[in-house]
């Protein structure tokens, strides 16, 4: 564990901002945090330290103890090497990584494929409205969104599998096929009750800000000024400027500061094409409770109540400016510190058991690991009632 208390440590988004003011000064590429995962992943860039390997004095500082890593100097100063190293015709094996062969890997759409309709099933019997797992393609450097491709799998005439990016392979198909056999009503007995009108819960593995025809929620600060992460993409898209403003008018209506557990309304992202109905700023609690190591995750200083407080303050919002539809991130995780899964347990029972006008709430994120521990998370509350 570190002793220099005289380190300064910093978060993921820190060490690329520094890595890039040496790029530019080198003239050599600039990085992003995608970048610096995959170097991870490959064995070229040290994962960081974790919080409770930081000198106890750091410890303190913290604001709340989420699952962050932190870097130094030293590590900024080696991930502008590995970058201009590999932008001067280096491999990642010359630099001792390692190469993963794609050929010899399972499709990750098929895992994904297989995964929505199995989910689709566990679900079908409990409710007359079927929670999708939307696939998407997403821009591995965050370009303009767009669909690359779509495709059509008719596993049965009353069961058919759409997504875009890489259709699923020939196994694939026919894994789904033995799923719909095994599982699946027989087609004589199958019938959709009425629709009931309840709020409908879609997971998406996707950019924030891909086109979406509805309202965009941003995690916000009280402050509605631009953060990281999913907050800083939303206001790439929707316009550094525009937002600006509008964060502007909201202090000056003495609308913000927001507490903790309110929303508030933006016209932002109108007529950028991308479809949004404004943007909805949700300021939701940090995470002040310790972890539980039984793995049980309690609440010891409301912020439970005040997520889901959250949540309910941007449906009323939606339904003021009769909004519809909603996409959004998981307000409180990430640099907030609420803990995965729990974070996304509060959010989707708040959600159903609130009283609404919106029809669907779609979740994104382009982790794997959190798109997977949403779909076990949504799972968990349906099966609990």
């Amino acid at each position: 564990m570190p002793d220099d208390t005289n380190t300064e440590y910093f978060d993921i988004t820190e060490l690329v901002e520094r890595a890039n003011a040496q790029a530019r000064e080198l003239n050599i590429g600039e990085l992003s945090v995608r970048a610096v995962r995959f170097y991870i992943q490959r064995g070229l860039f040290t994962k960081g330290l974790m919080v409770n390997q930081l000198p106890e004095i750091q410890q303190r500082a913290l604001p709340h103890k989420g699952n962050q890593r932190f870097f130094t100097n030293h590590d900024v100063n080696t991930l502008v090497n590995i970058k201009g190293q590999l932008d001067a015709g280096k491999t990642v094996a010359d630099l001792g990584g390692r190469e993963i062969r794609e050929s010899s890997r399972p499709s990750h759409d098929d895992d994904l494929s297989t995964r929505k309709l199995l989910f689709t099933e566990l679900n079908a019997s409990m409710t007359p409205l079927t929670d999708d797992i939307v696939l998407s393609a997403i821009d591995s450097h965050f370009s303009a969104p767009r669909v690359e491709n779509s495709w059509t799998v008719a596993l049965r005439e009353d069961v058919t599998l759409h997504g875009t990016g890489v259709a699923p392979s020939d196994d694939a198909v026919r894994e789904m096929l033995r799923v719909v056999k095994t599982y699946f009503a027989p087609l004589a007995a199958a019938s959709m009750p009425a629709d009931t009108g309840k709020l409908k819960i879609e997971i998406e593995l996707a950019d924030i800000a891909a086109p979406f025809n509805g309202g965009i929620v941003n995690s916000s600060d009280a402050e509605v000024t631009r953060g990281g992460g999913a907050s800083a993409r939303i206001w790439e898209v929707c316009g550094h400027e525009e937002l600006g403003r509008e964060s502007e008018r909201l202090a000056k209506s003495g609308l913000t500061p927001l507490d903790a557990g309110t929303a508030v309304f933006s016209d932002a992202g109108r007529g950028t094409g991308i479809g949004f109905e404004g943007v909805i700023h949700a300021h939701g609690p940090r995470w002040r409770s310790p972890y539980d190591k039984s793995g049980h995750t309690v609440s010891l200083h409301g912020e439970d109540e005040l997520l889901a407080r959250t949540w309910r303050s941007v449906l009323r919002v939606a339904d003021r400016h009769e909004i519809h539809r909603l996409v959004t991130p998981a307000i409180s995780s990430g640099i907030f510190g609420f803990p995965s899964p729990h974070v996304f347990e509060v959010a989707f029972r708040t959600l159903l058991d609130t009283e609404t006008n919106v029809q669907v709430v779609r979740f994104r994120t382009i982790s794997r690991r959190a798109f997977d521990q949403m779909i076990d998370a949504l799972q968990r509350v349906r099966s609990a009632g």
